[in-house]
Formats: C-alpha cells, structure tokens, sequence
C-alpha cells in the first residue's frame, strides 16, 4: 500500500513531467532550438531515433502548430489522469474514498478523467448522465456534450494546472 509520502512524491513527480513538457512546448516553437535538435538524437537499445524529422515537422506552421496540440493533449491526459488514478489508488488503499468523493471538484475531475481516456471525447454513461451539469470554477459539463470532443479552450493549460493544484492541495491538507 502506498503512503502519503509517496502518494504526495509521486503527484510530485506527475507535475515536474507536466513542466517538463510545457518546456518542451517553449522550445519547440522557438526556431534557435532547431539547430540543437537537428544535432541530436535519442538512442536507446539498439534504436536511434533522429530528431532532425522533428525539425522538419516544427518548421511547417501548420504541422508545428498541430503537433504541438497533440503534444499538449498527451501532456494534459498524462497530469489529470495520472494524479487523478494516484490519488484514487491512495483512498481506496487507506478507506477514504468517501473523502475523495465528497470534494466539490470530484465529479467534474472525474469526468475530465473519463473524456481524456476517451480520445478527448465525453461519453456519459447513465450515472453521469442523473449527475449533470457537474460545475467546476467557471467550468459546466453538460448533457449537450454527450459525443462532443474536449475543446482546449474549455479545458486547456490553465484548467489542467488549477485541478491538478486542487488534487495536490486534497492530498496534502485533507488526506490521512
């Protein structure tokens, strides 16, 4: 069973890989790391992976700006997905999922869960469907986006780093 230490080590870890990759967003859309990535290359096992087709990817606008989006996506699935499973392993190996459950943000949080496990999309079963709208800050998830794709400009950089702020403060200040 994981402790609170480690529950709290590893929500550590989770951010520091969400910053990781919010850097690397800043430098893929700065053209001076371009020669740096042109030189380089990832080696592991008997692969190398060369970074010069990155380049060439990050070049064209509208290749850089789509690949970025998805390099955004995968960031954002990765913190609030993560946290979210981390945080419900540690409650329900401790007995507190009552606790997790009862914060004003669970059921928002855990149908962002859901829709990022999805392909970006809300897929609402019966349960969720009896619990809408769930409201989150200035946030609403609503019937009307049953089938829908989560848009970034509802859920992007700012409501990923705010929730996950909210898992890390849940875990900190009000968990055993």
């Amino acid at each position: 069973m994981m402790t609170k230490l480690e529950l709290i080590s590893q929500l550590e870890n989770a951010k520091n890989n969400y910053i990781l990759g919010l850097a690397g967003i800043s430098l893929f859309g700065s053209p001076e790391a371009y020669p740096i990535l042109e030189k380089n290359h990832a080696a592991f096992g008997t692969y190398t992976v060369d970074f010069a087709q990155v380049v060439r990817l990050l070049r064209n606008t509208k290749d850089r700006e789509i690949a970025i989006k998805e390099f955004l996506t995968s960031q954002i699935r990765a913190l609030i997905k993560e946290s979210f499973e981390l945080i419900k392993d540690y409650c329900d190996g401790t007995g507190q999922p009552a606790l997790f459950k009862a914060e004003p943000w669970y059921q928002f949080a855990r149908m962002i869960r859901n829709c990022l496990s999805h392909n970006f999309k809300f897929e609402f079963n019966k349960y969720d469907k009896g619990l809408l709208p769930v409201s989150w800050k200035t946030r609403t998830i609503t019937s009307a986006m049953d089938g829908q794709h989560l848009e970034l400009g509802f859920f992007g950089y700012v409501e990923t780093w705010e929730l996950f702020r909210e898992y890390q403060s849940f875990a900190q200040d009000r968990l055993a």
